[in-house]
């Protein structure tokens, strides 16, 4: 088998990324959804599939951000709370 150029391989990705998406846009699937678990599948969406994707990823990050910062909360409120407990018992 011969070696491809770099132009061949990222063509050659290029036409594997667009038939996988075309896949799944023909059965049905959510191609933004897998454009979420693989970044390459993203120019291969159309318009609106790509608008659906930001705001997914939108979503996404705030979904985290509010999770890192309840996470942060609760981890506040226990330290409080052993501090509040070492002063009781002294």
């Amino acid at each position: 088998m011969s070696k491809l150029n770099a132009e061949e391989r990222k063509a050659r990705d290029n036409e594997r990324f667009s038939q996988r998406v075309d896949e799944r846009r023909v059965k049905g699937e959510d191609v933004v959804a897998y454009a979420l678990a693989n970044k390459k599948a993203f120019k291969f969406l159309t318009k609106s599939e790509k608008h659906s994707l930001k705001e997914r990823q939108a979503a996404l990050l705030q979904e985290a951000t509010l999770k890192g910062q309840q996470e942060l909360k609760i981890k506040d409120e226990q330290e409080l709370e052993k501090v509040q407990a070492a002063f009781t018992e002294e």
